[in-house]
């Protein structure tokens, strides 16, 4: 281990000053402290997609945030009157890049490999009213590495409430890198991005959970278990210009459409979702999405396991597990 690796509690801190407002545009919702959360802090290129509204340190380890969750909005659209499973996933992706450029010295243009995602919801606590949902986040931080004053790696783990009840837990492992290990790191696919192309036909959107053709991520190979990975082009809530890969909540995403579709048509509404990632999703590549159901650990649920394939190699491997329909 070098002189600058520490291993370590978290020492929150922030080397750089929070962008000033140009004029009257707003870059986002204020913090608690007056800051306001600029959409490059939660690498969101649309002011519509974000979910983390403010935050605050608790303690060296703990900050506590809050959230909006949409209940209108294009693409996230609401599943049997609850919340989009994904909306969980997105916030703890959300939260952890706002923690780390605000308070953990993560400058950006830094890029963050995300190792796994796991979280478990409440369906009783998650139900859309007439409009947005407000959260509060509990946020510790672990397994915390930092490098000169900057996070290297580190564990966030979730508490997210509605009104003082839980209503989801998870967490993400991470691991930022600098722009030149970066560019190291990827090679001549630092330049690849989504080019738009023949658009393979989807599977209906009705057993996948979407709202709509254009956000159908999968399409037929023939198979009733296995499909491959479409992007509509300049899709806003999935296509960033910018990534120079697949973003992984795409592939989330596809997992959950593969699984929904697998079980169709029985109601497949998962509460739980488990996701490891191991390697990028390439431009270019096709994907393959397989899914299978696998022994539920809990009676009265199925659960579901969907791989992400790139020349016969997992991209990631998700595990959503769902309540069995009630008589």
């Amino acid at each position: 281990m070098s002189d600058t690796m520490q291993v370590s509690t978290v020492q929150p801190r922030s080397p750089h000053q929070l962008p000033a407002p140009v004029g009257d545009r707003a870059t986002g919702p204020r913090s608690p402290h007056g800051a306001q959360v600029p959409q490059e802090f939660v690498h969101r290129p649309l002011a519509d997609d974000m979910l983390v509204t403010s935050w605050r340190r608790v303690g060296d380890t703990r900050f506590s945030l809050t959230a909006q969750w949409p209940h209108d909005h294009g693409y996230f659209t609401p599943n049997r009157g609850r919340h989009h499973l994904i909306l969980t996933g997105e916030t703890i992706r959300q939260a952890g890049l706002l923690l780390c450029h605000a308070e953990l010295g993560v400058p950006l243009g830094h890029h963050f490999i995300l190792g796994d995602l796991v979280y478990t919801t409440h369906p009783e606590h998650l139900a859309v009213g007439s409009g947005p949902t407000p959260l509060t986040i509990d946020v510790l931080c672990s397994r915390t590495r930092m490098r000169a004053g900057t996070l290297t790696s580190g564990r966030f783990d979730m508490t997210f409430r509605k009104a003082g009840r839980i209503v989801a837990t998870g967490h993400s492992d991470v691991t930022v890198t600098s722009p030149a290990v970066y560019r190291r790191l990827r090679g001549d696919r630092l330049s690849a991005r989504h080019t738009p192309g023949p658009l393979p036909a989807p599977v209906p959107p009705r057993p996948t959970g979407s709202a709509k053709e254009h956000d159908v991520l999968l399409s037929p190979t023939g198979r009733p278990d296995r499909w491959l990975l479409r992007i509509a082009p300049g899709h806003p809530a999935v296509v960033n210009p910018a990534n120079d890969h697949v973003p992984g909540m795409v592939l989330l995403d596809a997992a959950q459409q593969a699984a929904r579709t697998l079980t169709s048509p029985g109601a497949f509404v998962p509460y739980a979702f488990g996701t490891v990632f191991h390697r990028y999703a390439e431009h270019g590549t096709p994907c393959v999405i397989e899914a299978h159901r696998v022994p539920s650990a809990l009676p009265c649920t199925t659960t579901v396991q969907v791989t992400g394939l790139q020349n016969g190699s997992p991209v990631f491997v998700s595990t959503l597990t769902a309540l069995d329909p009630r008589d």
